[in-house]
């Protein structure tokens, strides 16, 4: 069962939480700056600040030609517009919005925007001035401001209700206004929106008068915008709350496309079937999990495979056993029922007896090589190790055994280095892996045969030789040579063993951190050689 893998994913844990965090953040910034703009665009909208000065820039930019295509809007507000005046007061262009066009003598009513100075027409209520006046009238000032902004009145004019100029310093030119004329002096048109003019030389040097008008847009306005808005901040949380659900839950599916191959692989383990997991795609951390996890998983398969091996090497152990000690205790139970039930010659019952000896102890010998296998395969079995020169207990082995070795007719040859080799050695388990050796070539080779130990030092590890030049191992007995009951009595002569003396050597060689293996092919010389890897002790590293 594949399972579907997780890809496209951060280097690493914390870069997977970085990256959510930060389009959590994003997506709140996006927010946040949608509601400014869309603050912004109603603000303009209900309550606009115009920008004359980029509108004037823009004017000249464009000049006669392009002031057409002038978005006067743009700058001045929703339903402002412009004319464009050649010195001579015609008109040369308009942009925007419909207005009112000025006569030539109204335009020098309008106020200019440059100036500091403003002409404010107040309507006089009651009588007025004289008997042939009637009543009402105007009052035009000019108020113009200080440095410190403080205003004063420069100059005045009284105007009857028909708009007759009677007194004043303003205006001198003019004996009576006309309608459009006092709504310009006022700074409004026709619809009530305020006007100005300006006076600028354009891009090609030409002089030109603008006039522009704009609704006005009054302080209620603006503070009615703002308590629309100051209402509308309450929208923050609400959209807060609705951008963390969606986030947390894009996390939650991130997160989960994480777990669940993990999640599937335990299961399918549990199941008996493959994790999955190997082409696995995450955050580093992840990855590392998943990879424990194939790794933990192989090993409990090889773990498995093992135990299902030393199951069926117990079971063909228990079953040589029986075999081994089945046909000598056959041989002794029929020999003794027939000595106790006089069915022997007298002359024939000092053979029987031997036979029955030599058969007792076979059985023995079994039954103790058997119990030392068992023992050393036990998971407690005790190991003293102490640091030791493996060279000098390799001496002591061979002189121990000199003797009985030339006895049997056999030629021994050591080559031991003179400096020491420092090894965690158990002395007595060593030399009873040496010694199951060396008796094995001295019981399936024929007398005459050379038995040659050699110790020599390999990097961080000591390695023991010991071999022969013998009559060999058959090709057909390596595979199987270190397991219990492996025997060549066939191949290598009529003596008979136990064939656990090569597995108990194996079994000593891994209790001391080391490895005992047959080489292929052996030393120049030799017909078959043992070899042993110990590790150096701490010292020697």
């Amino acid at each position: 069962m594949k399972i579907k893998n997780f890809k496209s994913r951060p280097g690493s844990l914390r870069g997977f939480l970085a990256v959510n965090y930060a389009e959590f953040t994003l997506l709140i910034l996006a927010i946040a700056a949608a509601g400014s703009l869309g603050a912004s665009l109603y603000l303009n909208k209900k309550a606009p600040v115009p920008d004359a000065e980029a509108f004037f820039e823009e004017a000249a930019r464009k000049g006669d030609e392009g002031f057409e295509s002038l978005d006067v809007e743009k700058y001045l507000g929703s339903g402002a517009g412009a004319f464009l005046f050649d010195p001579d007061g015609r008109l040369a262009a308009q942009a925007g919005a419909e207005g009112e066009l000025p006569e030539n003598e109204a335009l020098d009513c309008i106020p200019d925007y440059d100036s500091n100075t403003r002409i404010l027409a107040a309507e006089l209520p009651g009588e007025g001035l004289t008997e042939e006046e009637g009543k009402g009238g105007w009052l035009v000032t000019r108020v113009a401001y200080g440095e410190a902004g403080e205003p004063f009145v420069s100059g005045y004019a009284l105007f009857d209700r028909n708009l007759r100029r009677t007194e004043g310093s303003l205006l001198e030119d003019r004996e009576k206004l006309t309608e459009a004329e006092l709504r310009y002096l006022q700074g409004k048109d026709s619809q009530g929106r305020d006007i100005y003019r300006r006076t600028y030389t354009d891009r090609q040097g030409r002089e030109r008068q603008l006039v522009f008008f704009m609704p006005q847009w009054r302080f209620e306005a603006y503070v009615q915008a703002y308590e629309v808005l100051d209402q509308a901040r309450w929208l923050f949380l609400p959209a807060y709350a609705a951008a963390a659900f969606f986030c947390i839950r894009q996390f939650g599916k991130k997160t989960g496309k994480l777990l669940t191959p993990l999640n599937t692989a335990i299961r399918n383990y549990s199941s008996g079937l493959p994790s999955g997991l190997e082409a696995y795609e995450g955050p580093r951390e992840f990855e590392e999990l998943a990879d424990n996890f194939v790794q933990m998983e192989k090993r409990l398969q090889e773990s498995e495979e093992e135990r299902r091996r030393l199951d069926e090497e117990k079971r063909r152990l228990l079953a040589d056993v029986s075999h081994d000690l089945k046909t000598p205790l056959t041989v002794i139970q029929g020999y003794a029922d027939a000595l106790r039930e006089g069915m022997v010659p007298e002359k024939d019952r000092e053979m029987y007896l031997k036979v029955i000896s030599q058969r007792t102890r076979r059985v023995n010998e079994l039954l103790l090589s058997f119990h030392e296998y068992s023992k050393l395969d036990h998971p407690q079995v005790p190991v003293r190790l102490r640091r030791e020169d493996i060279c000098q207990a390799v001496r002591e082995y061979i002189a121990g055994r000199w003797g009985e070795i030339e006895l049997a007719g056999f030629e021994a040859e050591a080559d031991i280095p003179d400096e020491p080799i420092f090894c965690d050695l158990d002395g007595a388990l060593f030399c009873r892996a040496l010694e199951n050796i060396i008796n094995n070539a001295m019981k399936y080779n024929p007398p005459g045969t050379r038995i040659l130990i050699r110790v020599e030092k390999a990097e961080l590890r000591v390695r023991v030789r010991v071999g022969d030049n013998g009559m060999g191992i058959p090709d057909d007995l390596k595979d199987r040579l270190f397991l219990p009951f492996a025997t060549g009595d066939s191949a290598r002569g009529g003596g008979h063993g136990s064939g656990l003396g090569l597995a108990i050597s194996r079994r000593i060689a891994e209790l001391h951190g080391g490895s005992i293996r047959l080489a292929d092919p052996p030393s120049p010389g030799l017909s078959a050689e043992f070899v042993f890897d110990f590790p150096l002790g701490q010292s020697e590293e």
